[in-house]
C-alpha cells in the first residue's frame, strides 16, 4: 500500500499542499512550527482514527479557514483508490467523506480501506501513560488485521456505558438493582471476544518484540510483553470465545455487582485489562530508564508494522514524525530494515541527523506550504540519494 498523490488545504496551517510522494522514501524537512507534523496528521486522518497526537476533529480547521479539504489517492494490492475528507466551519460542522466517489457517513470505511503506522515522540506514553492508552493500542493493532472486530470494540464501549448508567440510576432509586444485569449477557459476549482478540495479538507480537529489542540493545537486555486480563487472569485463550468463556465473563460481572454498587461503576471487565512490559523481568513503567522506555515504545510500533505486513501480505504506510534525530545508527538501521518494503514519510528539522543513505524524494515545508527539493541540501546529500527519473 502506498500513496500516489496527496492534497491538503485549510488543515491547520497547510495551504494548498499538493505533492506526489515517492513510493518508498520521503523526507520532509523544515524548521519547527512550519507544518511538517500537520502534514503527517492529515495523512493519518485518512485512516479514520483520531489524531496520533490526540487532537479532536474540530482542531483540524485552520484558525481562519472556513473549511479544510484533504484528497488522497493510494494504491493497494488490487487497484488505485481515492479518499476525500472535508469539514466546514459553522455552528453545525459539516463533515463529508467519500471513498472512491461514494459518500461515507462514518469513518469506519476509512479504517477498512487505508492503514498507517505512526511513530512520534509521544509514543513513549504507551509505556509511561495510563492503561487505557495500551488497551487502545492493542485494539487498534488487532483491528487493523481484522477490521470487522472494530464493531466489538464499539459495542463493548457502548454496553459498558449503559451498564454504568444503570448502576448510577439504581443508586438514585430510579431503577431496581436487579435490572442492572440486563446488559450483562451482551457485554459478556463482546468482552470475551475482545479478551481473546487482545490475548492472541499480543501472543503473536511477544516473540517479535523480544527479537527486535535484542537487536536494538546488542543482546544485552531482554524485553517481555504480555496481556493481563481482568476477567481471565493468566488463562490461555483461543482465537474465538467459547460459550464457557462468555459464561465466565458474565459470572464475574454478577459476582461483583455489590462491589460495583459501592464504587458506582463496573469494576471488572476488559476496561481493566493491560499490556504488561518488562525488561529482564522488571516492569518498564517503574524501573525502566527514559532510554529503555523510548526503545520499548519504538519496538512496539515496529512490531505492529511487521505483523501487519506479515499477516496481510501487504504493507502499511509508515509515518515517522520527528523521531529519527534522537536515534543512534543502530536504531535507525533497525527501523530502515523493518520498513524497507514500505512507503515511509520522515519529518526532521535537522536532516544531518540521518545516519544512513536512502533513495527517495526530499520536500521542504515552509509556512504551511510544501515544495520538492530539486537537489539535496548540503547537509542531506549523504543521507538521501535522489531517484533518477
Amino acid at each position: 500500500m502506498y500513496i500516489t498523490s496527496f492534497y491538503a488545504d485549510g488543515f491547520r496551517n497547510l495551504h494548498g499542499v499538493r505533492f506526489e510522494p515517492d513510493a518508498h522514501f520521503n523526507l520532509i524537512i523544515g524548521d519547527n512550527a512550519q507544518g511538517k507534523t500537520n502534514l503527517l496528521d492529515a495523512i493519518w486522518l485518512m485512516t479514520g482514527c483520531r489524531s496520533f497526537h490526540g487532537a479532536k476533529e474540530r482542531h483540524y480547521l485552520g484558525f481562519d479557514a472556513p473549511f479544510f479539504q484533504c484528497d488522497m489517492r493510494f494504491r493497494d494490492e488490487r487497484r488505485e483508490q481515492r479518499i476525500s475528507y472535508s469539514l466546514e466551519r459553522g455552528q453545525q460542522k459539516k463533515r463529508k467523506i467519500t471513498i472512491n466517489g461514494v459518500d461515507s457517513q462514518k469513518t469506519g470505511g476509512l479504517f477498512e480501506a487505508f492503514h498507517c503506522v505512526a511513530f512520534s515522540p509521544c509514543d513513549v506514553e504507551l509505556v509511561n501513560g495510563t492503561p487505557d492508552k495500551r488497551r487502545n493500542f492493542m485494539d487498534l493493532c488487532a483491528c487493523q488485521l481484522h477490521p470487522a472486530s472494530m464493531q466489538y470494540v464499539s459495542r463493548a464501549s457502548l454496553l459498558l456505558s449503559q451498564r454504568n448508567a444503570s448502576i448510577q440510576n439504581a443508586l438514585k432509586g430510579r431503577i431496581r438493582k436487579r435490572d442492572i444485569p440486563l446488559f450483562d449477557e451482551q457485554l459478556a459476549q463482546a468482552g470475551a471476544y475482545l479478551s481473546c482478540m487482545r490475548y492472541n495479538y499480543i501472543k503473536g507480537m511477544a516473540p517479535l518484540c523480544r527479537e527486535l529489542y535484542s537487536v536494538m540493545t546488542g543482546g544485552s537486555e531482554a524485553l517481555q510483553i504480555g496481556y493481563r486480563s481482568a476477567v481471565y487472569g493468566d488463562m490461555e485463550l483461543p482465537e474465538r470465545p467459547t460459550p464457557e468463556l462468555v459464561d465466565m465473563y458474565r459470572e464475574k460481572l454478577s459476582m461483583h455487582l455489590d462491589e460495583d454498587m459501592r464504587m458506582g461503576f463496573t469494576s471488572k471487565g476488559i476496561q481493566r485489562d493491560d499490556l504488561t512490559l518488562a525488561i529482564d523481568g522488571n516492569a518498564v513503567q517503574i524501573f525502566g530508564s527514559q532510554g529503555q522506555r523510548k526503545s520499548t515504545a519504538l519496538v512496539l510500533k515496529l512490531a505492529q508494522a511487521h505483523l501487519y505486513n506479515q499477516k496481510l501480505s501487504r504493507s502499511p504506510v509508515v509515518l515517522l514524525d520527528d523521531v529519527m534525530g534522537e536515534l543512534d545508527e543502530r536504531r535507525q538501521r533497525l527501523i530502515y530494515d523493518m520498513v524497507a518494503q514500505m512507503q515511509v514519510f520522515i519529518t526532521l528539522c535537522h536532516p544531518s541527523s540521518l545516519r544512513l543513505s536512502q533513495k527517495g524524494k526530499i520536500f521542504r515545508m515552509d509556512s504551511g506550504q510544501l515544495a520538492e527539493e530539486s537537489s539535496p541540501p548540503e547537509n542531506v546529500e549523504n543521507s538521501v540519494e535522489r531517484v533518477e527519473n
